[in-house]
């Protein structure tokens, strides 16, 4: 993982707006924690919630008309996103616990979600058998940067 929880500085975050559009037309603005770099790009610091195919540790161009950004550089991290109702707190306090244990971090959190970021090497198998054992009701997951809009593989981890 590019930062690591106790190494991220959060007194240089902006929150940069990018635009969510939902399947049924509607859109809003995702404020994501960025760090402006020297050459005008961004280093994204925590991975979005509903933003997709970016996460913490990418580098990306952002487009102020569009709200939208593009991927220059990965930076090596899996997001995973994490939405639920009615489910038990201390399940949801669990999964965080372990989710670090795994080597990953908690990146943001709502009532309803929690976002997670892992590191590559963590592999694909470990980061779903951990989600495998959150209960099926009220629970849904998916990855914040391993598919396009389509549900193809992105594949930048090959």
């Amino acid at each position: 993982m590019r930062d690591t929880e106790d190494s991220i500085d959060r007194s240089d975050f902006v929150g940069l707006p990018l635009r969510v559009e939902a399947t049924s037309g509607a859109s809003a603005d995702e404020i994501v924690a960025v760090t402006r770099m020297s050459d005008g790009r961004y280093l994204v610091r925590l991975s979005p919630g509903f933003v997709r195919g970016i996460a913490a540790g990418d580098v990306i161009d952002y487009d102020d008309a569009s709200k939208s950004a593009s991927v220059i550089e990965r930076g090596g991290n899996v997001a995973v996103q994490v939405f639920h109702r009615d489910t038990p707190e201390e399940i949801i306090e669990t999964l965080k616990v372990n989710a670090v244990e795994l080597g990953g971090r908690v990146d943001g959190e709502l009532s309803s979600l929690v976002v997670l970021t892992f590191p590559l090497d963590t592999g694909f198998p470990a980061i779903e058998s951990l989600l495998s054992l959150l209960p099926e009701a009220g629970i849904e997951w998916d990855y914040g940067n391993v598919f396009d809009a389509q549900g193809e593989p992105l594949s930048w981890w090959k």
